[in-house]
């Protein structure tokens, strides 16, 4: 627990940095998604490429948590040999 309380104070400034432009990046999506679909200009693979399994807004919502994922590991004191 205090080597995660640790890590995260270390690495504050960044990610707060970090979590901002993700966030900012899939506002940013999500509103061209919204755009596109609401005046019908979106086809079939520019939605796929938006929502799909490897779309961007995918991609972006999943590294929003990928830190906290991080720090579970850690705590549980997994090693990344174990993965």
């Amino acid at each position: 627990m205090d080597a995660v309380e640790r890590l995260t104070e270390l690495f504050r400034l960044e990610r707060f940095v970090y979590l901002a432009v993700t966030i900012i990046a899939l506002v940013l999506l999500l509103t061209s998604a919204g755009v596109l679909l609401y005046k019908k200009q979106g086809d079939a693979a520019e939605l796929a490429g938006l929502f799909g399994s490897s779309g961007l807004i995918t991609y972006s919502a999943g590294r929003l948590l990928f830190m906290w994922s991080q720090a579970l590991r850690l705590l549980a004191g997994d090693t990344p040999e174990d993965h």
